[in-house]
């Protein structure tokens, strides 16, 4: 039993984190620029620590609620995601190399890079409702004992996941910064982010009753 209930946290939560496009996309290109990735998948890693045992433990249902945090979350996220979209938009298409590459290959200080990696994950409104919410709600009926091994089953796919996806794009990276692929994956990133923005914004409306 406790096996299985290690298992569900871990697929679920693995589920829900490799559909968070825009997060994933970024640590992608962290990866790719090689900049540094540890603290790019730490930081996302620790995001996720503190969002899953928050869901599971009990506060999701009271930030759910607060209608205020919800759009300003939103908000924010819509205006910081479209950035990122128009800036791989603008790079696919550009005659030199690729605009975000050349950004993020800059040797960007630990700081910075922390601040920005918290500013993709923390802005996006879909890991509150993935991380906090939906496995938040798939622990309701488990007692504390059976909480605490969901919990570890979550963050343990939550840790593999950013870092298989953060070090293999860096050992990968001569491959993955070629020129056209460089191109075709600056295109994919645009795509995920637009259609996150679209998402986002429906679910603003949603939040409005508009």
């Amino acid at each position: 039993m406790q096996n299985f209930i290690f298992l569900k946290g871990f697929f679920l939560s693995l589920s829900l984190i490799m559909a968070i496009g825009a997060q994933n996309a970024f640590v992608l290109r962290q990866g790719i620029a090689k900049n540094n990735v540890f603290y790019v998948c730490l930081v996302c890693f620790l995001c996720d620590f503190v969002l899953i045992l928050a869901g599971i433990f009990g506060v999701g249902e009271v930030i759910a609620k607060n209608v205020i945090v919800n759009v300003l979350i939103t908000a924010l996220g819509i205006l910081f995601v479209s950035y990122y979209a128009i800036t791989a938009l603008i790079s696919a298409f550009s005659t030199k190399n690729s605009v975000i590459f050349e950004i993020e290959h800059s040797n960007f200080s630990i700081k910075k890079t922390i601040i920005l990696t918290l500013c993709i994950t923390l802005l996006n409104p879909h890991v509150y409702l993935d991380t906090v919410f939906v496995v938040g709600a798939s622990a309701l009926t488990f007692d504390m004992k059976e909480k605490i091994i969901f919990a570890l089953g979550s963050l343990s796919a939550s840790f593999i996941w950013f870092f298989s996806l953060g070090f293999g794009a860096k050992k990968f990276s001569h491959f993955l910064s070629k020129p056209i692929i460089n191109k075709i994956i600056d295109i994919f990133i645009a795509i995920i982010m637009f259609f996150v923005v679209f998402t986002l914004v429906k679910f603003l409306l949603e939040i409005l009753e508009i």
